[in-house]
């Protein structure tokens, strides 16, 4: 009795040690995890911090302007009172910008966050068709196995055959387990996204993020939303108010384009215009690559349709063959796997499109590339 009491209470040890490290019996639901999780994330809460140092900074300028205010006279050099029209205006208004830029900016990287994740997601729901496809095949090739030993019993088929079959079984085997690895791993790299421990596992995958019938707007459509929703174009736009703003301050002071000041401030608003100008340029060159690659994949889908329907057809026979009694379990379950290849490879591209438009869409919006972000 003893020994049955220390066994069950080793298993037990055991089941508990598992569920600490796997934190069994999760359900992700994809949205309510990103909307849970990202405001957690390093990147999101670098973009957090920027934010606040800039409301600092633009406090410390606000304050320190009253105090330069009452220096100011006509009597003053030009250099002095640039200066101090820096401290007064200039200052507090770059102060502005900043916390209007990091804005924007913690938007740019919410949506990345938010693209990852989502492709991440994609990346698991794919592996996890793998992954059932896979036991699928395991369990026909036991059945396989198994059949071959019974009919060698029998007389029917050689060694050689049994060989064969259990090559076949163990090799099945083999693609289920690095299945079930690349499942795994899949699932650590969302968690690593959202910086969370990467040994949390999802029992139950609540959606799937598919695009059955995608609808796709003109190219004009999504380059004009682009070019007036993009961070590059709103940042650069609130930047070049900025640069104007800068430049008639100094041209109050030192009116004369050949003054050095002058020209410094009027490169820098040139500086300001060709930089929102070729940013115009990219995102066009951005919406064009994101709206071909959406309708590539887009007019792959009625020939996987195609595939599928054929499969379908064949299944049908193969049922009925089944329920005929002229068919054996056996062949009848490869027409099933054939039939779960196919809706996979349907379903794999389905979640492509959803990807590519959703990609497509945050690019018409304030945008997901973070590659200017300094911070």
């Amino acid at each position: 009795m003893n020994k049955i009491k220390i066994l069950a209470a080793a298993v037990a040890l055991s089941f508990c040690t598992s569920t600490m490290v796997f934190a069994q019996g999760n359900t992700l639901d994809i949205d309510s995890f990103i909307s849970n999780n990202i405001s957690d994330t390093y990147k999101v809460k670098k973009a957090d911090i920027s934010i606040k140092q800039a409301e600092n900074s633009h406090d410390q300028a606000v304050k320190n302007a009253s105090s330069y205010s009452d220096q100011f006279n006509d009597d003053l050099d030009s250099y002095t009172k640039l200066t101090i029209r820096q401290q007064i205006a200039i200052t507090p208004r770059q102060a502005e910008f900043s916390i209007y830029k990091y804005t924007k900016e913690k938007e740019i990287v919410e949506n990345k966050v938010k693209l990852d994740a989502y492709t991440q997601y994609e990346a698991i729901m794919n592996t996890k068709d793998v992954l059932e496809l896979q036991q699928q095949k395991f369990d026909h090739s036991e059945q396989l196995y198994n059949s071959a030993k019974l009919k060698l019993n029998l007389g029917v088929v050689t060694e050689a055959d049994v060989k064969q079959a259990e090559a076949a079984y163990y090799d099945a085997k083999a693609q289920l387990n690095k299945a079930q690895r690349g499942y795994d791993i899949q699932i650590m790299k969302l968690n690593q996204i959202f910086d969370i421990d990467v040994y949390v596992k999802y029992d139950t995958l609540l959606k799937d993020k598919v695009a059955e019938t995608p609808y796709i707007r003109s190219y004009d459509d999504y380059l004009n939303d682009a070019l007036e929703n993009r961070g590059e174009i709103v940042i650069g736009q609130e930047n070049i108010k900025l640069k104007e703003f800068e430049y008639n301050i100094i041209k109050g002071i030192y009116p004369s384009k050949y003054e050095t000041s002058n020209k410094i401030g009027q490169y820098n608003l040139d500086k300001a215009k060709d930089t929102l100008e070729l940013d115009k340029l990219y995102i066009a060159n951005n919406i064009n690559e994101l709206y071909n690659n959406l309708q590539v994949k887009c007019k792959a889908l009625d020939s996987k349709k195609d595939t599928l329907k054929l499969t379908e057809t064949n299944y049908s026979i193969a049922l009925a063959k089944y329920n005929a009694g002229v068919m054996s379990r056996i062949d009848f379950d490869s027409q099933k796997i054939g039939l779960r290849a196919a809706q996979n490879d349907l379903k794999s591209l389905q979640r492509d499109i959803w990807i590519a438009q959703f990609q497509l869409n945050i690019a018409c919006g304030m945008g997901s590339d973070t590659s200017k972000i300094t911070y």
